[in-house]
Order: C-alpha cells, then structure tokens, then sequence
C-alpha cells in the first residue's frame, strides 16, 4: 500500500459539560447503543427537497450513557439543560434536554453512523434532527457534544 492509499483513522468526537463520565468516541463506539433508522426530507433553500436514509443511536441515548449532572429526583431540573454541538466545518447548533428526553418532547434526533447505507466513521457522525423541515440542524462530522446546565432564568 503506497503512502497516499493509507485509510484514514475514523474521526472522534467529544462528550463533555455537565456529565458525570466525559468521552471521546468515535462511529463505531455509537454502535453499541441502540440504533434507529429514519427516511429523512430536508427542504433545502438553495437546492431543493434532498431524501435521505439514516441509521445511528438517538442522541437520547448517546448523552444519557454519559450520565448527564441534573438531579433526577428533581424532574424539572433537566429543562435547564442546553445541548450544544458542533461539525468539523465550524457549523453549529443549540438543542434544549427537553426536545430530546422522552418525558417531554421526545423527539428523535439521531446521530447518524451511516446516510443511505454508507458508514460514516471517517467522517464522524452526523446530528440529525427529522422532525426539522429544513436540514440547517443537520451537523455534519459532529467534533462535540456539550451539555450545559448553567442556566438560570433572570431574577432566580
């Protein structure tokens, strides 16, 4: 194998914040979670509708087995917490626990290990949220997940 044909090392991301165990994982460590399949449309301002097949564990998931730091007897405590995360190109978004805990929005954002059957790993995962008409909560090659807990409502 010349130098130039070596395989790329799969890429790696963060888990960090306000969790108990941070992690750097790569796709395949994703895949010893549960994995759900989605048919995701994303209308796209600037090239129309775009039809994608994506697989990976819900990001539910991925951040619960990192032992998010809210106090779970206190079951509102959780709705403080924001979800940042961030692709290799810069792009970025905010979740909130809410959306994503299945005690109130449940939503089923995924972080995708394959897009229409192609493995992701040496790209990095990729943040899907399908309930999102168009993809601009779409993260590419995510780099990290941060959970933060320090907000306060004003005058608290």
């Amino acid at each position: 194998m010349s130098p130039t044909s070596a395989i790329a090392p799969p890429a790696r991301f963060t888990v960090s914040g306000d969790v108990l165990r941070p992690a750097c994982l790569a796709v395949a460590d994703l895949c010893a979670l549960p994995l759900r399949r989605a048919q995701v449309s994303f209308e796209c301002a600037t090239s129309g509708v775009r039809h994608h097949r994506f697989e990976g564990p819900l990001l539910y998931d991925v951040l619960h087995t990192a032992g998010p730091s809210f106090d779970p007897a206190r079951r509102k405590d959780r709705l403080r917490f924001l979800i940042a995360v961030t692709g290799g190109d810069g792009h970025h978004t905010v979740l909130s626990w809410a959306e994503i805990d299945p005690d109130f929005g449940n939503a089923p954002v995924l972080l995708a290990t394959r897009i229409d059957d192609t493995p992701l790993d040496p790209h990095g995962p990729q943040l899907v949220v399908p309930q999102d008409r168009c993809g601009a909560r779409h993260i590419s090659g995510v780099t990290s997940l941060r959970v933060d807990g320090r907000y306060v409502s004003p005058g608290s």
